[in-house]
């Protein structure tokens, strides 16, 4: 299940064409624009995230970053995540119990620090 899910969301990354604006890209799955942009022009935490990962799916790398970091985060963790379920697959053993609560809590104390710094990156080119 997690493999069917991690390797839809590079499907679906592949299948979207990134918005030209930076931001946008998620409106194309019937999501609606960002309000946040609408009321203030500034970006939410999230804006450009999906376009961010829908250009990595393409292989344009250095844009995913410049547009917005943790879009490319995202699209690299969701890769390693996917590589690692299947070589878990193939050795038919779990990684799961090497796991300490307190590299789960890290892991997701980093991702949020990265989110923010990549928010206050996107607000500030946007």
């Amino acid at each position: 299940l997690v493999v069917l899910t991690l390797a839809g969301a590079v499907a679906l990354g592949l299948s979207l064409q990134p918005s030209p604006t930076g931001a946008g890209t998620h409106t194309i799955l019937g999501l609606p624009p960002c309000g946040m942009l609408l009321a203030t022009g500034k970006p939410c935490p999230t804006c450009g995230v999906t376009t961010s990962f829908v250009l990595a799916a393409h292989g344009r790398f250095g844009d995913a970053l410049r547009n917005q970091p943790f879009g490319l985060v995202l699209f690299a963790l969701v890769v390693a995540g996917l590589v690692a379920m299947l070589a878990t697959l193939a050795a038919g053993r779990s990684w799961g119990p090497v796991l300490a609560p307190w590299t789960v809590t890290t892991f997701i104390l980093a991702l949020v620090i990265v989110g923010l710094v990549s928010w206050m990156y996107k607000w500030s080119t946007m």
